[in-house]
């Protein structure tokens, strides 16, 4: 490989790098989300600011473009040392919000997630989106994580979603960068929400 592919290579993995950082700052500025737009947040004085910041924060990346209601179908632990390492399988009915037209399909994913020392975790994940229609489209993400009290899984991330094809009904998707929130209960059940960023 010639110097200047190496470059070029070293080049767009530092860009690649520092969007992912950038996009993961946002993420955490997120961090005070703890409930959904289903769920009212609940009011008393220890957590009035955050949910103030909150909904600031849920405001100002508007409605969702993307919404999903699902279950874990499957999980296998990967290592017990250094670091616990989990990976689970989910299938969810999604509803994508074109801004004319409501696509109903089928999320499909695997995630992979490695517990951190002081109770947080990290993980990626990928999986493939079907439309009742025929579209498909990919996706991989990062996230970054924590249980709360209550056994609830909350998750927040960045994903890049790519489609095959350039004309079909989800092609208005394909190198959509986006930023989400995952929260997974005791019993397995998830629902997540996605803005696209930029």
């Amino acid at each position: 490989m010639s110097n200047g592919r190496k470059f070029n290579r070293i080049i767009l993995g530092t860009f690649s790098f520092a969007a992912i950082v950038a996009l993961l700052g946002v993420i955490f500025s997120i961090g005070a989300i703890d409930s959904f737009a289903q769920t009212d947040l609940t009011t008393n004085d220890s957590t009035g600011d955050q949910e103030m910041n909150a909904t600031g924060v849920t405001q100002s990346l508007g409605n969702p473009f993307f919404v999903e209601q699902g279950r874990i179908i499957g999980q296998r632990v990967l290592a017990v040392t250094p670091q616990p390492q989990l990976e689970f399988s989910f299938m969810a009915n999604a509803s994508i919000n074109t801004g004319n037209v409501v696509i109903n399909a089928i999320n499909t994913g695997t995630s992979v997630s490695t517990l951190n020392a002081d109770g947080t975790f990290r993980g990626e994940g990928q999986g493939i989106l079907r439309t009742e229609g025929g579209g498909v489209a990919t996706w991989t993400n990062q996230v970054v994580g924590n249980i709360t009290p209550e056994g609830t899984i909350i998750t927040r991330g960045v994903g890049i979603w790519s489609t095959p094809s350039t004309t079909g009904e989800l092609a208005f998707m394909n190198n959509m960068i986006t930023v989400f929130e995952v929260q997974i209960d005791m019993e397995g059940n998830l629902s997540a929400r996605e803005w696209e960023w930029g």
